[in-house]
């Protein structure tokens, strides 16, 4: 359809499932069919709206799909306790009116700053504003209203009863709206400035004309349907929730007679031509012509891919741009699914050159996010589901000269530690070489504070171990303790131990202080700590370089999955249920196609014939046995038809009988009844009679059928001689 020229037909809802093209009143009937299929008191509006509605620009609209900036660290900043020992400020010396006129000067460069911010956007809010619309008031658009409160919607939420104070009783507020654009699938509250003006609504049950004033604006019309003084109703008539003088039981039909439904009815309808509304799976899966989707927002592209539809998983795209006509781009957001690496959302930062990728759970490695931060801080963050990990790792920083880790919940009460370490060589290859390691811990309450290890540094190539310990109860500092390790080769498989190598300070005056043997075991429990650290650092480096490799791998070679229960994927599953579905097809018709054996359940009775062969008498017992027993399913019928019968020949002799006697003391009415009641007792006579008849030539035609087939069967026709012109035929044709 062009532009500007009024649609001369509108096709049905189910014609534009296939076309998946049409104008704004189709698309509003489409959608309102949808709604009250699934309960709500929805109609088509008809009426006006602005010029970027109808062509369905929304270049001057926000994007609402712009993910919240929403920073999850893990961490939950915990209120300090107020220290009672905490120093007094010192006395503040400096002239309160000096400091009185810095802060004026400060806030008076600080609201000239706002004043000039906000004039900047208004001037930008200005500069962006749309041509005037010389057609403004006169494009025609339909829509679509919900009504909130409606008579007629049971949809839990929509139907909001208060308490009435004077009669104490529950009431329905007055019904109230809200609108839904097709074209876009937002919603729109009734005061919104796109829509300007109403003509007529129209759903199921009628067709009603706006006759309010326009000039009031739509967030003051009232949405009462049966309030004829604002709305007119085209066809006569209303559905009972609609009237206020028929109150009828909820378990009661409202229309109980033919007088009754004669009276409601106006007009013959036609039978609805439009075929029920059905959307495939594979439809549905497709959402848009060809899979894709491009919407342009106001500096935001909006792209919606189908499913599958490209091989990388990607079903979303966002991209916000600092222009109106999308030059220089700021952020990225692309969302992914059915990806095998569990990849969800990948998120660009041109500004910063920083690159976040989302991860749900089901990684053998736990990732839950990677932050690349790129030159020249060149830094990697790497968060994970550290419930799901052995080691309880919650946040890992990575940088070629240092690594920091941050865990959760450990036995060891470790949290935090920190690796620095000379990069490796690129040129020589001498790997890297580690020079200080941090380690922080938090405090056990079954230990002693001066025993209790806070924050632990090895210098490596100052050959130190610092240790700190927490603080103790009512200590304004923490107990240290310093040791100089010993050289590498004096060390056998004794550590040697010079208490000139160690210092310390005990911040408790009561606390004891350690003796030689106590330091000499902190110091072997503090090497081998320091060693288990390095072991750490190494595994840690060979884990992160596998990692971010298998990353690189997964990013350029990406795979998909599919669910089991997929039947558009499951390619082995569809081929089995095809096959299945096949094999029961050629059942059945083969079935149909091959005749019936009638002496399959007798020659069941004589076992394996192939190993001892039946004798003549044997094979004639079964050829009587079985026209016998068909011969005996139609006697069953033919009495149990006989006996009805005789039944209504008696209930008509008595109904004659007590008419004959009685005659005399009925009125008209009641005669022409029991005459009525006897016509029928002769028709169902007449019938059963026929039927008995029907069933008779019936037995005939099949006794005849199934003698042929016996006679002809291979099975037992050596044993039926030509004199088989049978007494048993004979019988069955003495008894006919």
């Amino acid at each position: 359809m062009k532009r500007g020229k009024k649609p001369n037909r509108l096709i049905s809802p189910d014609e534009v499932l296939k076309r998946r093209r049409a104008n704004s009143f189709e698309l509003a009937t489409l959608l309102c069919s949808f709604l009250i299929g699934n309960g709500f008191a929805a109609c088509v509006v008809s009426g006006y709206a602005t010029r970027e509605v109808v062509n369905n620009d929304q270049q001057r609209v926000v994007c609402p799909f712009v993910p919240v900036e929403d920073e999850d660290t893990g961490e939950e900043v915990q209120p300090e306790a107020p220290n009672k020992y905490q120093l007094r400020q010192p006395p503040d010396l400096r002239s309160q009116y000096l400091l009185n006129i810095e802060e004026e000067k400060v806030a008076k460069g600080q609201a000239e700053e706002a004043n000039r911010l906000a004039a900047e956007q208004e001037e930008i809010e200005r500069l962006e504003q749309p041509p005037d619309d010389p057609k403004r008031g006169h494009r025609v658009h339909a829509w679509v209203a919900i009504l909130m409160n409606a008579p007629w919607c049971y949809k839990p939420g929509y139907r909001e009863m208060l308490l009435d104070p004077n009669t104490g009783e529950l009431t329905l507020q007055p019904p109230s709206a809200f609108f839904l654009e097709p074209s876009t699938g937002f919603r729109h509250e009734v005061s919104t400035t796109d829509y300007l003006a109403i003509e007529s609504i129209w759903n199921q049950h009628n067709y009603y004309v706006n006759k309010q004033d326009p000039a009031a604006g739509l967030a003051s019309m009232r949405w009462d349907l049966a309030d004829g003084r604002d709305w007119e109703h085209f066809l006569p008539g209303e559905p009972y929730e609609l009237r206020e003088d028929c109150a009828v039981p909820e378990d009661q039909d409202p229309l109980t007679t033919e007088e009754e439904i004669e009276k409601e009815k106006h007009l013959d309808m036609p039978t609805s031509w439009v075929r029920s509304l059905n959307v495939s799976r594979t439809d549905y899966e497709q959402r848009f012509p060809d899979g894709t989707k491009v919407i342009y927002f106001k500096k935001t592209i909006y792209e919606r891919f189908a499913p599958y539809r490209n091989l990388i998983g990607l079903v979303r795209r966002i991209t916000t741009y600092e222009t109106l006509d999308y030059e220089g781009a700021i952020s990225r957001w692309e969302f992914y699914a059915n990806r095998d690496d569990q990849l969800n959302l990948v998120r660009i930062e041109y500004r910063t050159n920083e690159t976040e990728e989302h991860f749900d759970k089901g990684r053998p490695d736990c990732l839950r996010l990677l932050k690349h931060r790129a030159a020249p801080n060149n830094e990697y963050e790497l968060r994970f589901f550290h419930q799901y990990r052995f080691d309880a790792l919650r946040t890992l920083m990575y940088h070629a000269t240092y690594i920091q880790e941050h865990y959760e919940k450990r036995d060891d009460l470790l949290y935090y530690r920190e690796f620095r370490n000379i990069p490796k060589d690129q040129i020589t290859k001498e790997p890297s070489k580690l020079t200080h390691i941090t380690e922080k811990f938090h405090q056990n309450a079954a230990k002693e504070p001066v025993k209790d290890i806070a924050i632990r540094n090895c210098y490596i190539q100052d050959n130190k171990i610092a240790l700190q310990f927490h603080y103790g109860e009512d200590c304004i500092t923490a107990s240290t303790r310093e040791f100089i390790k010993p050289p590498k080769s004096e060390m056998g498989e004794e550590v040697p131990y010079d208490p000139a190598c160690t210092s310390g300070y005990v911040s408790n005056p009561w606390d004891p202080q350690p003796t030689q043997l106590d330091l000499f075991l902190m110091l072997k429990e503090q090497l081998k700590a320091e060693e288990q650290a390095s072991h750490a650092f190494r595994r840690r480096v060979v884990e992160i370089d596998t990692m971010l490799s298998e990353r690189r791998k997964q990013t350029d070679s990406p795979r998909l999955t599919n669910s089991l229960f997929d039947p558009l994927r499951n390619e082995e599953a569809r081929q089995l249920r095809l096959a299945k579905y096949e094999a029961i097809k050629a059942r059945e018709e083969q079935i149909k196609q091959q005749q019936a054996d009638f002496l399959a359940p007798y020659l069941l009775r004589l076992g394996d014939t192939s190993k001892r062969a039946p004798t003549r008498a044997q094979v004639m017992a079964l050829y009587r046995d079985c026209t016998a027993d068909l011969r005996h399913f139609y006697q069953r019928l033919e009495e149990e038809l006989r006996n009805r019968c005789d039944d209504l020949i008696t209930e008509e002799q008595s109904l004659k009988r007590f008419l004959s006697r009685f005659q005399q003391h009925f009125e008209d009415a009641e005669y022409e009844k029991f005459i009525a009641e006897g016509e029928t007792i002769e028709r169902d006579k007449h019938i059963l009679q026929m039927r008995l008849e029907n069933i008779q030539d019936d037995y005939r035609r099949k006794a005849e059928h199934l003698r042929q087939a016996l006679r002809a069967d291979d099975r037992i026709r050596p044993y039926l001689g030509a004199e088989m012109e049978s007494p048993c035929e004979r019988s069955d044709c003495d008894d006919e």
